[in-house]
């Protein structure tokens, strides 16, 4: 007895497969996404709620470097607001000094001074260690810490 064997080439028509559609869609979307300028630092916010939830945290955190458990040079960037109190020597809520008395070539980031705070030359590699050891930052990231720096470095 003979089978009648059908070819298993899948049914094409003059129509695209939903999953064609889908396809060009998600590739037309990323364009759009890469070519609109995102990549840009004048195109993100200089907000210390984005620096950190998009710079700080996924670099500085999931490395375990700056982790309760590992705490490198003693800084813990497990949240937003300790990470700003390191960083700027100031509490987040109120923006007062920690310690009036420190000076601020202590802290590693002095408010509209990108070019005095200690943490922009650990990102750009200029002091002996590169922050994040493992793979430096993206130029338009560290770009986007001296904007806010360049702002006042407010904890918003």
């Amino acid at each position: 007895m003979s089978r009648n064997v059908q070819s298993r080439r899948p049914f094409v028509s003059g129509r695209a497969s939903a999953s064609a559609i889908v396809m060009s869609a998600l590739f037309a979307l990323s364009g759009v996404f890469l070519g609109s300028g995102c990549s840009d630092a004048e195109d993100r916010p200089a907000t210390w709620s984005y620096v950190y939830a998009t710079i700080i945290q996924p670099n500085c955190t999931t490395s375990n470097c700056h982790t309760p458990p590992a705490s490198t040079a003693g800084l813990r960037f497990d949240t937003r607001e300790s990470a700003y109190n390191y960083l700027t020597g100031r509490i987040c809520e109120t923006a007062e000094q920690i310690d009036p008395d420190l000076e601020a070539d202590h802290n590693f980031v002095v408010p509209f001074q990108p070019e005095g705070s200690k943490l922009i030359y650990l990102l750009r590699g200029e002091e002996v260690r590169n922050m994040p050891p493992d793979v430096p930052l993206p130029d338009v990231e560290v770009e986007i810490i001296e904007n806010w720096i360049l702002e006042g470095a407010a904890c918003n």
